[in-house]
């Protein structure tokens, strides 16, 4: 059976070229926009109640819908496929659980004139839009481009991306009063095990994306990257350090249910609003337990993130339960990419600083076995420090040296005049060979340099 006769496919091709030509001009919530959507959201959910999922594209530069042609187009139709050409996308596919949000965010961005497929696809993935897929013109399917995608040069800023998107659709599950589908964080996670497994610093340079709106997700990400790191790094298996990649990415879900102005306050917390913020454990476990695919013991992580080494945090009730080194290591990743992200109460701390603030922590918040360990992994100056080398030149380091701590590997990204490189150059500090090509002589604050290094790891000029 089809989803759609050609008359209602014709229908709702017309709407959607309609509404991503309109929203340029009008905002999405204007009746000569909303009221458009809203019928081709219709048409789309009679579709999927025959379908699990519906495609239109072009062939040869005809649209198609299914089985059915349009060789005589409309000026509807004569412009989305303009706009499709533009962008080298081939065919737009969505599957039955996309939302009104999502179709509504996508023809916005769809609208975006002079973007690449590639951009384009990159935004969707960052604004959580796991439900429409695009296919580039010449490829056989969606998962024969997701193939090729993967062999590119900077698939560490592709996964962090997926883990990103994966994250932001639990949590908008959540405020919808969803039950989250773990499915695309457990296969995000699965896609980080074997690259961390592998070489244990090789995502670590991704955690200093720090976005200050969407400091959640990021967040989430980060500390999942890091706690696996970690893991990694003190030889714990496979299985084990995927349990912390994925507790470390849902460890602060319950936050969705805190109210916003709490979260996002610039002053102290009122004794009531800290109360309502030490909930955020509690109600995340209990989402993690009502999730299908998690292991129980995923859920008693993420309870006991805030509890501390000593056992003197919270949530108080839960102190004297039995937890493993899992919850300590989720700890210690948590507290070093909160103290080097910038938020409205906190300035940034650089992550050399950060070693130091979190050494004093040991034995109480932190546990100091791990703590030892994880300064070792990160190096004297850990991934993401911009410092100043002896030669005067400025650069930031995206590589520890596991024989000198003191000569990670940098990317040069101002030289000696002070001059701005058009591309950031590699140099190890100290060669196989012994010989120096400089040394370190300062931290560099990257705020007083106008260095965005987050903005550098994701648009892949970093690696």
């Amino acid at each position: 059976m089809e989803s759609l006769d050609k008359q209602n496919a014709l229908r709702m091709i017309t709407l959607f070229s309609g509404a991503v030509k309109g929203i340029a001009f009008y905002p999405a919530s204007h009746p000569a926009i909303h009221q458009p959507m809203v019928e081709l959201y219709k048409i789309l959910t009679s579709a999927f109640s025959r379908a699990d999922q519906i495609a239109w594209g072009l062939i040869d530069g005809i649209m198609f819908y299914d089985d059915h042609l349009f060789f005589e187009p409309s000026t509807a139709i004569s412009d989305l496929t303009n706009r499709m050409l533009e962008k080298d996308v081939g065919r737009i596919i969505m599957t039955a659980d996309v939302s009104f949000e999502e179709m509504q965010n996508f023809i916005r961005l769809f609208s975006n004139k002079g973007i690449s497929f590639d951009v384009l696809a990159t935004q969707l993935l960052q604004e959580g839009i796991l439900h429409i897929h695009l296919v580039r013109q010449g490829a056989e399917s969606f998962d024969e481009q997701d193939d090729q995608n993967d062999d590119v040069k900077d698939d560490r800023v592709g996964t962090y991306n997926k883990a990103l998107a994966a994250i932001r659709s639990v949590c908008r599950d959540i405020e919808r009063g969803r039950i989250p589908n773990s499915a695309p964080v457990l296969r995000i996670v699965d896609r980080m095990v074997s690259m961390t497994m592998q070489e244990p610093t090789t995502l670590m340079g991704l955690t200093m994306i720090k976005d200050y709106d969407n400091y959640t997700f990021n967040h989430c990400v980060n500390v999942g990257v890091l706690a696996m790191a970690l893991g990694a790094s003190l030889g714990l298996d496979a299985d084990t350090v995927r349990d912390l990649g994925i507790a470390g990415q849902l460890h602060d879900i319950g936050k969705t249910m805190v109210p916003k102005e709490i979260l996002n306050k610039p002053g102290k917390l009122s004794s009531d609003e800290f109360e309502q913020m030490k909930r955020h454990p509690e109600l995340g476990s209990k989402i993690i337990r009502e999730m299908k695919g998690l292991a129980p013991h995923i859920a008693q992580i993420v309870l006991g993130h805030h509890l501390h080494y000593n056992r003197s945090g919270y949530p108080q009730w839960a102190r004297k339960l039995p937890f493993n080194q899992m919850v300590d290591i989720i700890a210690t990743a948590d507290t070093y990419d909160a103290i080097t992200t910038l938020r409205c109460y906190q300035h940034p701390v650089n992550p050399k600083t950060a070693l130091n603030e979190m050494r004093k922590l040991t034995g109480t918040v932190l546990d100091g076995a791990l703590m030892g360990q994880f300064v070792e992994m990160m190096g004297d100056y850990p991934v993401g420090t911009v410092v100043r080398l002896d030669t005067n030149e400025v650069a930031v380091v995206y590589r520890p040296n596991p024989l000198e701590n003191e000569a990670p590997v940098v990317r040069i990204l101002i030289d000696e005049n002070g001059e701005r490189l058009p591309v950031p150059r590699e140099q190890s500090l100290v060669d196989h060979d012994g010989s120096r090509y400089a040394s370190i002589v300062a931290v560099v604050d990257p705020f007083l340099k106008n260095l965005d290094i987050g903005r550098l790891v994701s648009s892949g000029n970093f690696y």
